[in-house]
């Protein structure tokens, strides 16, 4: 066979013709790679300015000094005009909380953080002062954090805002009540304290009694902070999509045959049955993968990793895989091989900036992160594994919605590009009539009929 060089003059036109068709190519997806990355930026930037949403309650159950002077330096430490960190806020009544396990119960399933300021903490202080050796100034306070709702924002928000916000309180407090003591206004008989500790100077016994009256322990009630807490559930979605888009692609390039010989219903039925099978194989290599990775018990970090938390993973992972991979597969149905990669980045990077991010930080444009499939199976992932924020029936719903309507558009998308392939519209790789690359055995319809008529 005669070959010739690629800059040769016979095979410069047909040079010519790939180079302009790629570089239209080359255009087309940098334009439309802007709106993605606009999105992930967008969101990403944004965070930070509303973290004021995140709001931190404070449950006074002392209603005495303690309690309010404590409850008011916090409170003096929100600055409205600062909308990059967390408020705190005292609990309305309407919350109704009864008893300590009540605010546990309510931060597991709805809030960031609250602080709970124990009945007698002012009594128990007063007592302290004749009895220091029994005294425990964490037995104060309470403050139940949710680290599962989402483990991200909590590091970023929350974490850091009630140590630093507390810190400063306790301390207020213990440098108030040492300058009432010094100056009468408060009377303490000390010669106990005194003995107790050995010293001669009273004031250096009070400067050490002091130093920290009343402190808090923490309760994280939804535990999710292992290692890689904050990124594990994306990076399983997204390595098992990534590792799903190669078949679906291999099953659109290879299924020429199979549009021209099998019916509509069993092709459509066959796509869907294959990729539900791999994405729950996908979905029990990610549950077994977070199985090796951790063990089964890993104390304060998470829930123990039992029998039906691992099936719950598995089933999560491969539901939010199927309503991504159907979402992808309706793209790659109709669409040419040229934008095969554009059309996975637009699918692809909206889901993950959701799984990263939480919609309520995010501006109202953002807000339809909510339905979304990795954003619920994030949520689902974090509520199997810490018990934390728990919207089952709403992110279940969501996702086997997605999967009913992407099935159903599916199907009416795959009877169209069976009736291209039939009318030589479309060839086994995709490309279109008209296309530089269109090569297709079956004779164009329109062809067909001028022949007949002829």
């Amino acid at each position: 066979m005669n070959r010739v060089s690629m800059f040769s003059a016979a095979f410069r036109p047909t040079l010519k013709e790939h180079g302009l068709y790629y570089l239209r190519i080359l255009f087309i997806c940098l334009f439309m790679l802007w709106i993605p990355l606009c999105l992930f930026y967008g969101a990403v930037y944004k965070r930070t300015s509303f973290a004021h949403l995140v709001r931190l309650k404070i449950v006074d159950f002392d209603q005495g000094p303690v309690g309010n002077a404590i409850t008011q330096a916090l409170l003096v430490q929100n600055q409205p005009s600062d909308h990059t960190r967390a408020i705190w806020q005292e609990s309305s009544n309407d919350r109704n909380f009864r008893s300590v396990r009540d605010v546990s119960e309510w931060v597991r399933k709805n809030g960031w953080a609250v602080l709970v300021i124990h009945s007698n903490a002012s009594r128990q202080l007063e007592l302290a002062l004749a009895d220091t050796e029994t005294y425990n100034p964490e037995d104060a306070m309470t403050l139940f954090v949710s680290s599962g709702h989402n483990p991200i924002i909590y590091s970023l928000m929350v974490a850091s805002t009630t140590a630093a916000d507390l810190g400063k309180a306790t301390n207020a407090f213990a440098i108030a009540m040492v300058r009432e003591i010094q100056s009468g206004s408060v009377n303490v008989d000390i010669p106990s304290a005194s003995a107790l500790l050995g010293a001669e100077d009273s004031a250096k016994v009070l400067a050490v009694l002091f130093t920290q009256p009343i402190s808090y322990r923490q309760i994280d009630v939804a535990p999710f902070t292992f290692d890689i807490a904050p990124v594990v559930y994306l990076f399983c979605f997204l390595v098992g999509m990534l590792c799903t888009i190669g078949p679906m692609i291999g099953w659109k390039m290879s299924s020429f045959s199979f549009y021209l010989k099998v019916r509509h219903r069993d092709l459509w039925l066959s796509i869907v049955g294959l990729i539900f099978a791999w994405t729950i194989i996908f979905g029990m290599y990610g549950a077994l993968a977070f199985s090796a990775f951790r063990g089964l018990n890993y104390s304060e970090n998470a829930l123990k990793y039992t029998v039906g938390r691992f099936f719950s993973l598995w089933a999560t992972i491969a539901i939010t895989l199927m309503a991504v991979a159907l979402w992808l597969f309706c793209w790659f149905t109709l669409l040419p091989p040229e934008v095969l990669g554009l059309a996975s980045v637009v699918t692809l990077l909206p889901n993950v900036v959701s799984s990263i991010s939480i919609a309520e930080l995010a501006p109202h444009f953002y807000r339809w992160m909510h339905a979304l499939p990795f954003y619920n199976g994030a949520i689902l992932y974090r509520h199997i594994l810490s018990g934390g924020y728990p919207r089952i029936g709403a992110n279940l719903g969501i996702i086997l919605g997605e999967i009913c309507t992407m099935s159903l558009i599916l199907c009416a998308l795959t009877w169209i590009r069976q009736l291209m392939v039939l009318c030589g519209i479309s060839d086994a790789a995709g490309w279109v009539r008209g296309n530089i690359f269109f090569h297709s055995p079956v004779p164009y319809y329109k062809e067909k009929a001028e022949s007949v008529t002829t």
